[in-house]
């Protein structure tokens, strides 16, 4: 997510996809500036950034997603040393529904021991 370059319009990715927010923004001088100028001004505006809030409603997924990991890399990496038991069972489960409920054991114990 972010400009190609400098001056460039800002390109998101959603499913591989590029999203092009690419609506300019007129400029507007002081002095010559009409009723009909501003409320098209507001309309392009208000669509650049209808654009960049659902790039941003995106990226806020992606990065809490990335925390979630993190977090549970840390759990079971920490819970490897002091739960041996719990790890085993969570990384030997086949069935989904099974390691879940250990990746839940995992994390309020990794949650208990940090406070």
């Amino acid at each position: 997510m972010g400009p190609e370059n400098s001056s460039g319009p800002v390109v998101a990715y959603m499913d591989a996809q590029p999203v092009d927010i690419s609506q300019p923004l007129p400029e507007i001088t002081p002095g010559g500036v009409s009723a009909e100028d501003a409320a098209e001004a507001m309309a392009t505006a208000s669509k650049a950034w209808a654009d960049l809030s659902i790039t941003m409603e995106v990226a806020a997924e992606g990065i809490q997603e990335f925390f979630h990991a993190m977090e549970l890399a840390s759990a079971v990496w920490l819970a490897r040393i002091f739960e041996p038991e719990l790890v085993h069972r969570y990384v030997h489960t086949k069935k989904k529904r099974i390691r879940k409920k250990y990746e839940k054991r995992i994390l309020a114990w990794f949650r208990e021991v940090l406070g």
